[in-house]
């Protein structure tokens, strides 16, 4: 009876509290998720929210100031572009009216010409401008590419997909690489061409410069759609054929585990779904934020070249109406060069989206 009374008293000091760490904490911080919240400015940390180590991530919020951040966006660009769309509307009506007043006479040609040499002195630094904050928005989301991709290919990698993880992420990183570099060397140059061909037929109409024009402007876009798709289908394909093998894999070292050691391999195996679970868990969240973070980035840019790109879309039909014919096509291929730079900051973007979607569809096994 001693001996139990001692043991009762005893019993207490060698009981101690145990605290349980949650394992996708510390996958989080070996996985370095700060790195993916680092360059962001305060207005798009506003818009994006933070990304909790315990692997928690407001998407719903997220989308819902994404959406808002859009309309805002869409409207500052409108109140902007007001004074601008005057400028070119009444530009027209007056080229208009001088054509109609010299109808007949050399004098309206001569006219329209200096319209539109007009035209085009007003729009030199508008499209200088546009340029500018349409590769620096590239080059952002190439540099957060470095940033983000390694985060969630790692996370996919832990969580089962170690063979398809290291060949998306490798696909990924080489074709954002390629992009920004057609885009410095080829593509942004065919849009400048295209636009000196655009201006010179503009005041001197001539067939062979629309043709040439109009190659010009197949080329940039076929590039770009051209390595979008060999982008996708390639992420698509090893995805396919890798995920199979990884799947297999982690199903494998779980059953050998169990079959060899009885007991200790049922908890090693527990233990690796564990792990496996938290790294997908930092994987989807990551991903996830990743995700919104190539949308704010685009929405400003998206934005201001959607607007820009029906403004003077818009004014060219004016002009067509009124049948001033240079300036309307004056207009229009300004249109169209704007048009193909919002389509080289999509490609750029849907690359990034399609590498992040493609880092979250990690095996489970």
């Amino acid at each position: 009876m001693r001996k139990l009374i001692l043991i009762l008293l005893l019993i207490p000091w060698f009981v101690t509290p145990a605290y349980a760490d949650f394992p996708y904490e510390q996958a989080a911080e070996e996985f370095g998720t700060g790195a993916m919240e680092q360059g962001l400015t305060e207005g798009e940390r506003s818009v994006t929210g933070s990304l909790q180590l315990d692997g928690r991530y407001d998407v719903d919020g997220a989308l819902h100031r994404l959406v808002k951040a859009l309309i805002e966006n869409v409207k500052s660009e409108i109140r902007r572009n007001i004074r601008f769309s005057a400028e070119l509307i009444v530009l027209v009506f007056l080229c208009a009216l001088v054509v109609i007043g010299t109808e007949g006479h050399k004098a309206g040609q001569f006219a329209e010409i200096c319209c539109v040499c007009t035209a085009a002195g007003i729009l030199v630094g508008s499209f200088d401008s546009i340029v500018s904050q349409t590769t620096e928005a590239m080059y952002r989301l190439s540099d957060y590419s470095k940033a983000a991709l390694p985060v969630v290919f790692t996370a996919a990698a832990a969580s089962g997909a170690v063979s398809s993880a290291g060949v998306r992420f490798a696909a990924a990183s080489f074709a954002m690489d390629v992009l920004m570099s057609l885009s410095q060397s080829l593509i942004i140059p065919c849009i400048f061409a295209y636009l000196a061909i655009v201006l010179a037929n503009s005041l001197f109409p001539n067939q062979l410069l629309a043709a040439v024009g109009k190659f010009i402007k197949w080329t940039a876009t076929t590039l770009m759609t051209g390595m979008t798709l060999a982008f996708t289908a390639y992420i698509q394909i090893t995805g396919l054929v890798s995920s199979s093998v990884d799947a297999a894999a982690v199903k494998t070292t779980r059953t050998v585990l169990s079959g060899v050691l009885p007991v200790v391999g049922g908890i090693l195996s527990d233990a690796s779904a564990a792990v496996l679970s938290a790294a997908g868990v930092v994987r989807s969240c990551a991903g996830a934020f990743g995700l919104i973070v190539v949308c704010v980035i685009c929405v400003g840019p998206f934005a201001m070249l959607s607007v820009k790109t029906l403004l003077f879309k818009m004014v060219s039909r004016i002009a067509d109406s009124v049948q001033i014919d240079r300036l309307s096509g004056l207009l229009s291929g300004v249109g169209n060069a704007i048009a193909m730079l919002l389509g080289l900051l999509g490609s750029c973007g849907i690359m990034l989206f399609i590498a992040l979607t493609a880092g979250m569809k990690a095996v489970s096994g």
